[in-house]
Parts: structure tokens; C-alpha cells; sequence
């Protein structure tokens, strides 16, 4: 979970804001300052054995996210009203041509996230897909949401359990996800500044949950992991350069032994 969702990146832009009156509609994640939108996010790797450098720019209309833009990939962004329920991804090349190659697809339900439904596309001129993921959220109370995630045959529409989870918020911020994969659980447990998260004021956000690793009120400081595999705790830390507006600009991510994974610049 290193990159932000489809969205400034090829692949996942991962977590929410969704807390009491926070998550009860799109327009509600940001009523201070709301005009502040990043424009440009870097990912900077300190070796390419840990990830290739990359630039995303975004277009918005208001506060609504158009597309994003990387070298080769271009990620739309579909609303319905306030709500976004589809992200594409289309391959460009140097004519200027773009190929379908993934799709996100979103349904909600009383104003909250119910259905996700990701999908590999092989022929972008037949949408004929290779892979489908499809997850299905629980609104158990205002902070307490579960999951449970599927693989779906492409032909046979046949869905299979890969993992669930629970999602656990507190103050616009998610603290804690829990996920049982192949009869393993993990646990991430989540600690927070007190300044302003860089995508919240992106309408619609606040509502795709855990699609937006990173993604809150505030910025994650702390992710302290354990496994029943593994019950010693293994600690990632982030720390933070911000605006004079409270805004990051740059951050460093230190992986669980304290070395530099990658970092991220933020224009607004």
C-alpha cells in the first residue's frame, strides 16, 4: 500500500475519512479551507529496486477530480452528482492513443460506499476482462465498517472469498483495519498528526474508504502492524514537511527497519 489509489498513479491511491457526520455525504469532508487541491504529487525512490520515480498532475472542475496524469497512464474520473462511481485508467501511447487497461467501479447505498468492483481489462476494444475483484462494505455503526472481498470468474460469474476485514474510524481518520487472508490476520494500527491531509478536500473522497491508502482528516505518522503469524509489532513512521497552511508538501516513509522507502512532494 505504498501509492494513492488508480488516481496519481497507475495502480491504488488506499484508506478514508468516514466518522460520525464526516462520511454522511460527499460535500461534508471539508468545510474549512476547501479550496486547497494538490495539483502535482511526486513519488521519489531512493533505489529502483524500491519503485521507479513518478509525477502525477490533476485536473478538477470545483472540487471534483477530472482525471489525473502520469507518463503513459491517464486515470478518469466518473460522478454521479457528488459521488464518484467509476475510475478508468487508459494506456497512452506516443501518438496520443489510450487503451483501456483498468476500471473501478463504485454503488453506495444510503449515502455510504456498498459495492466495489475492480476489473483487469486484457482487450480494452472488447472490455473483456482478466481479472475481477469485487467487495462488498457492511455499515455496521458510523465507525465500525466490515468487508468481504471476492474473486469473480470473468466467464462464469462464479465469486470466490479471497479475505475480509474491518474498518475501524475515529475523528475523520481511519485508526485501525483488520483483514483475515488464507486464515491470517493482520492489524494495522494507525497514529495521526494534527495538520491537513492533502487529498481531503478531493469531493467524494471521504466516501471510497479504504481505496485510499493515507487518506483522512489528518496524515498518518505511525502504522504499527502485527500478524497472528507474527505477533511482534513491526513499526513504519512517517514524518512530514508542511505549508504554511498546514498542508504537506513533503513527506519521508521509513520502512519497518527505519531506512528510507520512498518519499512524496505535494504542489497545490
Amino acid at each position: 500500500m505504498k501509492k494513492l489509489l488508480l488516481l496519481f498513479c497507475t495502480v491504488t491511491f488506499v484508506l478514508t475519512s468516514c466518522s460520525n457526520d464526516e462520511n454522511s455525504s460527499p460535500e461534508n469532508s471539508s468545510q474549512q479551507d476547501n479550496s486547497v487541491l494538490p495539483k502535482t504529487i511526486s513519488y521519489i525512490y531512493p533505489s529502483l529496486l524500491l519503485g521507479v520515480d513518478s509525477k502525477s498532475s490533476a485536473m478538477y472542475s470545483g472540487n471534483k477530480i477530472l482525471n489525473s496524469s502520469e507518463e503513459g497512464y491517464k486515470t478518469v474520473f466518473t460522478y454521479d452528482g457528488d459521488f464518484i462511481t467509476k475510475q478508468e485508467v487508459f494506456k497512452l501511447d506516443k501518438q496520443g492513443n489510450q487503451t483501456i487497461v483498468k476500471e473501478v467501479a463504485y454503488t453506495y447505498e444510503n449515502g455510504k460506499l456498498k459495492t466495489r468492483i475492480y476489473r483487469v481489462i486484457i482487450n480494452g476494444q472488447s472490455g473483456s476482462s482478466d481479472y475481477i475483484q469485487k467487495t462488498v462494505y457492511t455499515q455496521n455503526t458510523n465507525d465500525l465498517i466490515s468487508y468481504l472481498s471476492y474473486s469473480v470468474d470473468a466467464t462464469t460469474k462464479i465469486e470466490n472469498l479471497i479475505n475480509e476485514g474491518t474498518l475501524t474510524y475515529q475523528n475523520g481518520n481511519l485508526v485501525k483495519l483488520q483483514q483475515m487472508v488464507n486464515s491470517i490476520r493482520t492489524t494495522s494500527v494507525y497514529d495521526y498528526d494534527t495538520k491537513q491531509n492533502p487529498l481531503k478536500n478531493i469531493l467524494g473522497f471521504n466516501l471510497l474508504l479504504d481505496e485510499i491508502y493515507g487518506f483522512g482528516k489528518n496524515n498518518i505518522i505511525k502504522n504499527t502492524k502485527t500478524s497472528s503469524e507474527n505477533t511482534n509489532p513491526t513499526v513504519y513512521l512517517t514524518s512530514y514537511i508542511y505549508n504554511e497552511r498546514g498542508y504537506p508538501i513533503r513527506n519521508t516513509s521509513l520502512s519497518g527497519g527505519g531506512s528510507v522507502e520512498y518519499e512524496i512532494e505535494y504542489t497545490y
